[in-house]
This record gives structure tokens, C-alpha cells and sequence, in this order.
């Protein structure tokens, strides 16, 4: 059996004057990975969130999921995410329960010194306050790792497209997600520092485009 450990900071980051489009936060988490056979895992997770004013958590989840790896190139995960949002501002205020279903398909390959990573997800994210709110995306992510030689820091890109779904159905994605990041090791383990940015489109009303500065520690034991 193997355990993956990770812990993760990740600092959304805005000067001031972004006040109005831009968002300033901190999400750190940690997560488990056990192998049940060669094809078979089990994934978890905890993670807390601040507000934009830094000064208080404004959510808390876990999450867990179960894979299974259908070829060396194509696996598949279920899972569930469940936690709490602690809304202190606004005319609504208080604790209210948030939940996402979400099942994926991932898929892996290389040519020469490049690998290729590929996410399809479905996920609906249901949040209760003040009655229940349902919300259904399609994701899209692909990713692009470049492999340097003799280079500990090869550089990684990826976009991810959020397409909404069913009620709230519109065309066109009301989300972006870019992303640049390195993986290093570090006592034997792995390191990834990466940068995000989040940019919702004009389909949505209330856009925010948040940067973001993540820091990854995974352990094996």
C-alpha cells in the first residue's frame, strides 16, 4: 500500500487597487493516496480556504474519491466533496453546508521530451443557504510538460475551460483557468511551485480574475 501526502499553500495575490475584479486569498490542504490493488485507489482530502481579507477561513471541505486505472494510459475517478462555508459578509451571514459529486476521466502520454496530460470532469456542486442552489460544470483541462536534460525544473502548462450545464446552461465557457508550474525534489520527495490565474469570461456576471501562487509538498511513505 502507498500513501501520497500532500500539502499544499496556495496565495491568491493582488495589489490593492485589483480591490474590484480581483480576488486575494489562501487555500492550503492536505491529501491522501492508497493503492488497493495494481489497478484500484482511494483518494482524501482536507482543505481550508481564507477570505479575500486574509483574516478568517471563509470554507473548509474534505473530499475523497475512488480510481481505478482502466490502461497506462486512461483511469478514471468518483468521488465526493463535502464541507462548509462561513459567509461573514453581505445581508446573508453565517455557516451554510456546500457539496460536489464529480467523476473524471484522465488520460497521459509522451512524445520525445514532451508528456502530455489530458482532464475530463463532470461535477455538481449543490450549496444550501437560504434555500439549495445547484450548479453543474464540464471541465476541460490539458496540461503540457516539457522534459529538460540535465534540468531538475522542467516547465509545465495547462488551461482548463468551465462549461456550464443544465439550469444554468449557457454557450460558451463562464470560466478559464491557466496555470505554469515546475516540479522539483526535495528530500526525496516531490516540490511543485505554481502560478494560476483564474478569469471568468463575460458569460459570467460577477466576474473575479484571481491570481494565485501555489506551493505543493508530496510524501511517500
Amino acid at each position: 500500500m502507498r500513501c501520497l501526502l500532500s500539502l499544499f499553500l496556495m496565495t491568491l495575490m493582488a495589489k490593492p487597487t485589483f480591490a474590484q475584479d480581483k480576488e486575494l486569498a489562501i487555500w492550503t490542504a492536505a491529501s491522501g493516496s492508497f493503492e488497493l490493488s495494481e489497478r484500484m485507489y482511494l483518494d482524501g482530502a482536507l482543505a481550508f480556504r481564507s477570505n479575500a481579507g486574509l483574516n478568517a477561513i471563509s470554507r473548509y471541505f474534505g473530499e475523497a474519491g475512488v480510481g481505478y486505472k482502466l490502461s497506462n494510459s486512461f483511469s478514471g475517478v468518483a468521488g465526493v466533496r463535502y464541507g462548509t462555508l462561513l459567509d461573514r459578509s453581505g445581508g446573508i451571514q453565517g455557516n451554510f453546508t456546500f457539496y460536489r459529486l464529480f467523476a473524471e476521466l484522465k488520460h497521459k502520454a509522451s512524445w520525445r521530451q514532451l508528456r502530455f496530460k489530458q482532464r475530463l470532469r463532470f461535477q455538481e456542486d449543490t450549496e444550501k443557504k437560504q434555500g439549495t442552489r445547484t450548479e453543474n460544470h464540464l471541465r476541460y483541462k490539458t496540461a503540457i510538460e516539457f522534459k529538460i536534460p540535465n534540468w531538475k525544473a522542467d516547465p509545465q502548462v495547462s488551461v482548463e475551460f468551465f462549461k456550464p450545464l443544465g439550469s444554468n446552461s449557457v454557450n460558451g465557457f463562464d470560466r478559464m483557468r491557466y496555470k505554469l508550474q515546475t516540479d522539483l525534489s526535495l528530500a526525496g520527495n516531490a516540490l511543485t511551485i505554481a502560478y494560476f490565474i483564474d478569469r471568468d469570461t463575460p458569460l459570467n456576471t460577477a466576474a473575479i480574475n484571481s491570481h494565485m501562487l501555489g506551493l505543493f509538498y508530496d510524501l511517500e511513505f
